[in-house]
């Protein structure tokens, strides 16, 4: 049996292992297991429906579409992009290791970005896209996911 001064005794990471290994004895899981497998199923449910959706536009939608709002489109997606940058340049002069969403959003953005202009462009502009692409585009998103990923390594040591 475990008394009071034992427990007190413990750091809290051997406490929190005590009651990780207790809860599943009493039949009950702790709130952050909980919530864990809740996200687990909602994201693997969500890829699911995301299959046959997929095979759905793949087959209705048309091979030619002619965009209204084509200029705002993209000068909100521009927009969207500089917000995401100049965060991550503000975040990063300030030191802050918050800067990881920002530079992640941002370089989700450059990768559509590169992905929505090679794709639309027309034959006379491939080649301008696609440079744009392989140079510019995809090396910054590189460089922002690398930037995250050291950031969030230094912060778990």
């Amino acid at each position: 049996m475990i008394d009071d001064e034992q427990i007190e005794a413990m750091s809290g990471a051997e406490r929190e292992a005590l009651r990780l290994r207790l809860a599943r004895f009493d039949g009950t899981r702790p709130t952050a297991d909980r919530v864990r497998r809740r996200f687990v199923l909602v994201a693997a449910v969500g890829s699911l429906v995301l299959v046959p959706w997929i095979g759905y536009l793949a087959w209705t939608l048309p091979h030619r579409y002619v965009a209204v709002h084509w200029t705002m489109a993209w000068v909100g997606f521009d927009i969207a992009l500089l917000a995401a940058l100049a965060t991550t340049s503000w975040l990063t002069w300030r030191q802050r290791p918050l800067l990881v969403v920002p530079a992640l959003v941002a370089a989700t953005l450059l990768v559509c970005d590169a992905w929505f202009d090679t794709t639309t462009a027309n034959r006379s502009d491939r080649g301008v896209s696609a440079l744009s692409a392989l140079f510019l585009e995809l090396p910054m998103a590189f460089v922002l996911v690398v930037a995250a990923t050291l950031v969030l390594r230094r912060r778990l040591r």
